[in-house]
């Protein structure tokens, strides 16, 4: 589902800052090529087969407020996917049904903290539907001489479209979908609508592969601007083998916020944690805390680590494994073989790596202070 807000270009049918005439002649023109001549084919809120002088002279007459140089009314486009068409078995009643729907939600999305709600019978909007699409010069298949402008595009091509005044009934607030989110929130607009449209007509989309590539390249995207350069390629493999799951989508979006706080900073921690099993995650939840090391088969108890016992089928007490590796270990160093001993984590000693970041090691060139008395002068000249 495509709904979008068309852009006024200067001298074209969409311009919106005069009259509607043009475009609601073409919108007429349009609609009436596989109908009857006769028959009016506007509708809009709550009424069907309204005339296009009608719809021109409300349109231009609700303008009281605007200025000469603002947007006057808005053209709106409804773009259902051919898998929705189908869905709806070509029913141009179910279309309008939708159209007054999203239009409901493009007057609910208006907000503002000192005005009364925008309710869909609040909005001067009138629609009507067109069944095919011709090519224009922008077409790649124009440009690359497949096509002829003009040509009728194959396939179902039914959409709706909509001229939507930019005042209410009342004409004392002004209605402009491009205002910005504190007054239009576009996105929820979008959102709000799709889902109406599964919900109302039973609807569940099917992804192609094509659309999960796409998805996933743009949050590539995102982990790049952020500072995580990753192998689309790799992406991929990983999103495929994982059948692109809510879960996998669940962990990129921790990926990327962990890559913004600093605790992932290399693609390889990225890919480990986009492999990782919820099992894994769950025992990393529940159990280790930062800078709890216990290896497994230790148990934290008050503040010491005590070996798990297990019992044998006799009921007798047995060793763990890692009893066994500790005593297998103890047996060729001559240590540990007292397995009540505590366990005592790894330490590294970073006494070098302290040692290099020292003011004593910083090179003697000309572009650095080569002691200490340099370095307080040259900070006492800054400060005067």
């Amino acid at each position: 589902m495509v709904i979008r807000v068309l852009p006024a270009s200067k001298g074209g049918i969409y311009t919106n800052t005069g009259t509607s005439q043009a475009l609601v002649n073409y919108l007429e023109h349009e609609a009436r090529e596989d109908r009857d001549p006769q028959r009016s084919i506007f509708f809009d809120q709550k009424r069907e087969g309204i005339d296009s002088q009608e719809v021109q002279e409300h349109i231009d007459a609700n303008v009281k407020g605007l200025r000469k140089n603002k947007p006057h009314f808005h053209s709106l486009v409804i773009s259902p996917s051919r898998e929705e068409l189908r869905h709806l078995e070509g029913d141009e009643e179910k279309l309008k049904s939708y159209t007054r729907q999203v239009m409901d939600n493009y007057a609910q999305n208006f907000k503002s903290r000192h005005l009364v709600q925008v309710e869909g019978n609040d909005v001067v909007w009138y629609a009507t539907v067109h069944k095919n699409r011709q090519y224009s010069g922008l077409d790649e298949e124009v440009q690359t001489g497949q096509v002829q402008p003009k040509q009728k595009k194959e396939g179902e091509q039914t959409h709706i479209h909509v001229i939507v005044s930019a005042r209410d009934k009342t004409m004392s607030r002004s209605l402009h979908p491009d205002s910005g989110s504190r007054q239009f929130n576009y996105n929820a607009w979008l959102i709000k609508s799709k889902k109406d449209f599964e919900q109302s007509f039973g609807y569940k989309p099917e992804i192609t592969e094509e659309q999960q590539r796409q998805r996933l390249d743009k949050q590539v995207n995102r982990l790049e601007r952020v500072g995580l350069l990753l192998d689309r390629e790799q992406m991929h493999d990983i999103g495929r083998s994982q059948n692109y799951s809510p879960d996998f989508w669940k962990k990129i979006k921790e990926v990327e916020s962990e890559a913004k706080k600093g605790d992932i900073f290399t693609p390889r921690q990225a890919y480990e944690r986009l492999i990782e099993k919820p099992e894994l995650k769950e025992q990393k939840a529940k159990g280790l805390n930062k800078g709890d090391i216990s290896p497994p088969g230790l148990v934290k108890s008050k503040g010491k680590f005590d070996h798990s016992i297990t019992k044998n089928k006799n009921g007798e007490n047995s060793k763990t494994e890692i009893d066994q590796t500790v005593e297998k270990s103890g047996e060729k160093t001559g240590k540990y073989n007292d397995t009540s001993q505590k366990f005592r984590p790894l330490r590294i000693d970073i006494t070098p790596l302290i040692g290099a970041l020292r003011f004593d090691s910083v090179p003697n060139t000309g572009g650095h202070a080569t002691s200490k008395e340099d370095d307080f002068r040259r900070r006492v000249r800054r400060r005067r």
